[in-house]
């Protein structure tokens, strides 16, 4: 009867655990790896980068977010002005709007993202993108940009890899 218990016990919290139950232990680690991958991602303590103020962060997303709409409503040239001038060096429009395509083509076609953490210096941001393609699925992507006067324009965007972890 003892075994029996045990077992049963067990298929307990194993079928817990895939019907989506998580222990605070395990929400707490899964926060601390999350946090601390952040962290080593964008060098945060070397580059001065601090999570943005509001003000900072609206300006920092709403460039993201406005090229997105410009992907979304397939003009391409729209989308090419939030580039950095070292992006347009290397993609002339045509080139752009073909690496984009291929490169990442749920950015290229998507149907919504979302702003995540975004980090800056006052001269350099990261923000934590997921975006959303039309077949629903979700991508994560992280973002740098650079300040450029008054704009901040768009330096970069690496897809992040999947963050699950089992411990």
């Amino acid at each position: 009867m003892g075994g029996q218990g045990l077992r049963q016990g067990r298929f307990y919290r194993e079928s817990t655990r895939d019907a989506g139950y998580e222990s605070a232990g395990m929400k707490c680690r899964r926060l601390l790896l999350v946090f601390c991958f952040a962290l080593a991602q964008i060098g945060w303590a070397g580059d001065g980068m601090k999570v943005s103020e509001t003000k900072m962060k609206a300006a920092i997303q709403s460039v993201i977010t406005q090229q997105l709409a410009a992907f979304r409503a397939g003009d391409f040239k729209a989308a090419y002005v939030f580039a950095d001038q070292g992006l347009k060096e290397v993609y002339p429009v045509e080139a752009f709007e073909k690496m984009v395509r291929t490169a990442y083509p749920v950015i290229a076609g998507n149907v919504s993202g979302r702003c995540g953490l975004t980090f800056d210096n006052g001269d350099e941001a990261v923000v934590n993108l997921r975006v959303f393609g039309p077949g629903e699925e979700a991508v994560d992507y992280q973002y740098t940009l650079r300040r450029d006067g008054e704009m901040w324009r768009i330096t970069g965007v690496v897809l992040l890899k999947d963050q699950t972890i089992e411990v």
